[in-house]
């Protein structure tokens, strides 16, 4: 009986190293996916930044020449530019005033 228990205790103890020695394996195997992982999509970041950069710097150039002409044509018609602003505050007011009063009070299922 004593021969079977240490062969018991043999057998679990080596079952037990085999199992550690696979998670050992599976922890080196996804470390190294995971490392591939990070650096795959790091790269694809980077490509992804350095596509975008142009076209966001061209869009900001394009936006400031816009934006440099309005001011120009804002500067050069100074009576137009303040009567169409004045006008679009006007229309503003007017709509304001009118839907807030064509609206009832809200009525409110707890009352």
């Amino acid at each position: 009986m004593a021969a079977t228990t240490d062969d018991i205790r043999a057998s679990v103890s080596k079952d037990i190293a085999s199992l550690q020695q696979e998670v050992s394996r599976l922890q080196k195997m996804i470390s190294a996916q995971g490392a591939e992982a990070y650096y795959e999509v790091r790269d694809r970041a980077g490509k992804a930044y350095e596509d975008a950069l142009p076209r966001a710097k061209g869009a900001v150039a394009q936006i400031r020449a816009e934006g440099m002409a309005a001011a120009g044509a804002a500067r050069e018609h100074a009576a137009a530019t303040t009567t169409a602003l004045a006008l679009a505050g006007a229309i503003g007011f007017l709509a304001g005033y009118l839907f807030s009063g064509s609206q009832q009070p809200p009525h409110h299922w707890w009352r």
